[in-house]
């Protein structure tokens, strides 16, 4: 690793709504060729024309990793990147893969700068049942990308805008066109957007006033991440591959 800490984007989706193809332009387009990036691709993900792409970039170094047990697990590294791009597993649980990356960050003394979620907007439109799966993803999110957006229609993408901007969510969201976004850079621009606090630094308070139940939102444990005695999530996220045909 370099000896400034390098910026962490996170990428969730699920399998084909253009996250690769995304990454490629986001790198092309927004981090200068004099910056390395390392990108971490997950194991057994289905192989794409943009793999080669991404691939292709003089900047860019690829690692293959994997989630397990909420944990990354990854090969060699021999980069010394200013940004880490780590795609998330397709059918992976978002919870999962903030608690893995988080703790890989804070390991090795990076910093998560940005979480993007791909939407994949003609899936969901006619697959709703798993809209609390990207709502997990979101949750986490400073910026969401919406893609596959023509059979969805523009109404169903204007309402599902609309319904996270009314419960005041301040992520950005952002068309994709034919794989590209018109500012990268925006994307990148590592300025938190999002609900999760699980990613921040937050000052610890010392005082006994509080109740459990009265809390401020800043001390409680993420709703995603919190588990019970038992070890489950206190609140589950549907698996996304029920959902996929």
């Amino acid at each position: 690793m370099s000896d400034a800490a390098p910026l962490v984007y996170l990428v969730l989706g699920i399998p084909n709504s253009g996250r690769r193809e995304v990454i490629f332009d986001l790198i092309e387009g927004g981090i200068p060729n004099s910056e390395q990036v390392l990108y971490f691709r997950p194991e057994g993900e289905a192989a794409c024309t943009h793999d080669e792409q991404i691939e292709a970039l003089d900047n860019v170094n690829v690692v293959s990793w994997k989630l397990k047990d909420s944990k990354v697990t990854h090969g060699k590294i021999t980069a010394a990147p200013e940004k880490i791009i780590f795609l998330a597993p397709g059918l992976s649980d978002p919870a999962d893969c903030a608690e893995a990356i988080k703790a890989w960050t804070d390991h090795n003394h990076c910093q998560i700068a940005r979480v993007l979620t791909v939407v994949h907007c003609h899936f969901l439109s006619e697959q709703t049942v798993a809209k609390a799966w990207f709502d997990a993803c979101i949750h986490f999110s400073d910026v969401v990308l919406l893609n596959r957006r023509e059979e969805a229609g523009n109404k169903w993408v204007k309402d599902f805008e609309t319904s996270y901007k009314k419960a005041c969510n301040p992520a950005r969201f952002i068309m994709v066109k034919k794989g590209r976004v018109s500012n990268p850079a925006e994307v990148l621009d590592p300025e938190p957007r999002r609900v999760s606090l699980y990613f921040d630094e937050l000052i610890p308070i010392e005082d006994d006033e509080f109740e459990d139940e009265h809390q401020p939102d800043d001390l409680k444990p993420d709703m995603y991440i919190e588990r019970l005695e038992s070890g489950q999530r206190a609140k589950p996220i549907p698996e996304i591959g029920k959902f996929l045909k």
